[in-house]
């Protein structure tokens, strides 16, 4: 007992744990007395934490760099890292990203018949990432009805009725330090 808990009633104890280098944790005990009953210990953790990138890792503030920093998009990030296009996405550009969410890809590994673990190893991936990936900065006022663009691995896609390839946008004209990035409800499709 140190001489501090002498002079408090009740005394408890206080550790502080850093977890990572985001997140930290305060541990915080002190016993409970109560007449006719034994002793108890209660124990309260606080948490905090900061955002940010698995494994410590900087992101920059390129196409490559808002993808895998956003929790709905670590599927594209995986797939565009799996397929060696992060330097891609972090050229110096300018770009335009169209960028299916997890959802999207879980479908997509639903129709070929295979699980999102397979996907990542699936021969056509190369091509799907590449399929997202135009050369310039294009915001949604450039995508007039019947418009169409070369994707960064040769095929075509076609903007129509507010779409791309029949693919509905989530969130438009995304500015990142090397072009644009259109959040898309799905994995365009090759026509």
């Amino acid at each position: 007992m140190c001489s501090s808990d002498l002079l408090d009633p009740h005394p408890h104890a206080t550790m502080s744990l850093a977890v990572s280098q985001f997140a930290s944790v305060r541990i915080s005990a002190k016993p409970v007395v109560r007449r006719n009953a034994p002793a108890r210990m209660t124990i309260r953790a606080e948490g905090s934490s900061k955002g940010g990138e698995e494994g410590g890792r900087a992101f920059g503030n390129d196409a490559f760099g808002m993808v895998a920093k956003n929790a709905n998009y670590g599927l594209f990030a995986a797939a565009i890292s799996k397929t060696n296009c992060e330097g891609l996405l972090t050229s110096a550009g300018p770009i335009t990203v169209f960028c299916p969410n997890d959802d999207a890809f879980v479908e997509l590994a639903q129709k070929l018949g295979t699980t999102k673990i397979d996907l990542m190893s699936h021969q056509a991936l190369p091509d799907i990432v590449k399929h997202h990936v135009i050369q310039g900065a294009v915001t949604l006022a450039d995508m007039s009805e019947g418009k169409t663009f070369t994707t960064a691995g040769g095929s075509t896609i076609t903007c129509s009725g507010g779409k791309v390839n029949g693919m509905s946008f989530k969130k438009n004209d995304i500015k990142v330090g090397n072009g644009i990035v259109h959040a898309v409800n799905g994995v365009i499709p090759s026509q």
